[in-house]
């Protein structure tokens, strides 16, 4: 009798969890990232970012007579805030994938710096001189990640400070941060 009653209490407790999980609404497009608030969803905000290069004040070195400048490269979004904001420093996303690849390879979480004072949001990607180049380590957000109803990904971050981030598609070697341009962007307060 008492192993019964187990058996029923865990059937109820393992049907009450697949339910909360159950009540997640389904993405509307394919490649789209929704937060999942109250089992609803909330579209993130999409722009297209840009790259600026900007060149760093040049030296003039007069026994080689040569001139040292070089260039600073960063991506950058207009507007310092994202109209979606978060007042919480974890949460959960949905997405469907085109093609199910690994999220860990696939999708970067990326913290841009807000500057209000030019009412933009920026990462920078890199610096050059006249003798070397070099690619910053863009600073990514980490996450867990899991399958959902075979066909789609939940992402969920936790512990993240306040601050402006963006969510985009990637290759494996982070060669196309520069080049796909296309963030998805929330806001934590």
């Amino acid at each position: 009798m008492k192993f019964t009653l187990c058996l029923v209490g865990l059937l109820l407790s393992i049907n009450s969890f697949s339910q909360e999980i159950e009540n997640i609404p389904a993405p509307d497009f394919v490649n789209t990232i929704y937060a999942v608030i109250n089992d609803k969803l909330v579209a993130l905000e999409k722009k297209e970012a840009s790259t600026k290069v900007k060149k760093k004040a040049g030296t003039f070195v007069p026994y080689v007579g040569l001139l040292v400048a070089g260039t600073k490269q960063s991506l950058f979004i207009n507007e310092a805030k994202s109209p979606v904001r978060f007042n919480t420093n974890s949460i959960k996303f949905i997405y469907e994938p085109a093609i199910m690849v690994d999220p860990e390879q696939s999708v970067k979480i990326i913290p841009f710096e807000s500057e209000t004072r030019k009412d933009q949001r920026i990462v920078q990607t890199g610096t050059s001189s006249a003798f070397r180049t070099k690619n910053n380590e863009i600073p990514k957000v980490p996450f867990t990640y899991r399958k959902y109803k075979e066909k789609y990904i939940i992402i969920e971050i936790d512990n993240v400070p306040s601050g402006e981030y963006g969510i985009v598609f990637t290759s494996n070697d982070y060669s196309n941060l520069n080049t796909n341009l296309k963030y998805q962007l929330f806001g934590i307060n």
